[in-house]
């Protein structure tokens, strides 16, 4: 029996983490005091792509998969992007849009670039057999 039950529920857990850092509001929590530390947009880039590398794990590992995937992520970037015009101390920001989609294409990338390497591997295994 295949367990697809984790890769689907790091997806979720990390769709309701990302959500809750975007939608929460901002204070003057040790947390925001963190983020605002390092920059509060770039912590984009790492979130995003690890949400487009869980949605791979989920959707599949075919370029049209992972391109689906890529494309997930960045939508949900953009849905949380609106949504924060709804929260007081959060607003709209063209630059989080493209850090999230910068964030979900350098995972797609990545997982393309793992794809080509295994099937190069395979078929030296194949010629070699």
């Amino acid at each position: 029996m295949k367990r697809v039950w984790l890769p689907r529920g790091a997806l979720v857990a990390a769709l309701a983490g990302i959500a809750w850092l975007s939608l929460r509001p901002v204070g003057d929590s040790t947390l925001d005091r963190a983020v605002a530390a390092c920059g509060n947009g770039y912590l984009h880039l790492p979130a995003y792509a690890v949400l487009a590398g869980l949605f791979i794990g989920v959707l599949g590992r075919t370029p049209r998969r992972i391109l689906a995937s890529g494309i997930a992520a960045a939508a949900y970037g953009w849905l949380l992007e609106v949504a924060q015009r709804a929260v007081p101390t959060r607003h709209f920001n063209l630059r989080g849009l493209a850090l999230d989609a910068a964030g979900a294409a350098f995972a797609c990338l990545a997982a393309l670039a793992v794809r080509a390497v295994v099937a190069r591997r395979s078929a030296r295994r194949r010629g070699a057999a």
